[in-house]
């Protein structure tokens, strides 16, 4: 497995806090950048709402960045995006499915 790999297969492992799946699988990462020259990741993080609190965007961002980092890439810029109505129902759909009790 390269770099590359090893850094998408981190990525898709984090897992939501509150919500047992990944944040890939519930739709909030997308647009995953790779940069070889230095190992550099940039993606995009879906939110359902823009008024998430900060302190649950800062661990989701951590989580990112410490899965990353674990797998030798080091995630140089996060995207801030929201949901569309689409995305956000079938985001609740899981949540409601999936949450940690």
């Amino acid at each position: 497995m390269d770099k590359q790999e090893a850094i998408l297969e981190a990525i898709n492992k984090v897992e939501h806090p509150e919500i047992a799946m990944s944040l890939v699988d519930l739709g909030m990462v997308r647009d995953i950048e790779y940069t070889p020259e230095d190992d550099g990741v940039v993606l995009t993080l879906v939110v359902p709402f823009f008024g998430i609190p900060q302190a649950v965007r800062d661990y989701l961002v951590n989580s990112l960045y410490q899965a990353i980092q674990a797998a030798g890439g080091e995630l140089k810029g996060v995207n801030l995006a929201q949901m569309t109505e689409e995305e956000r129902q079938a985001f609740f759909e899981k949540e409601h499915a999936n949450w940690r009790q």
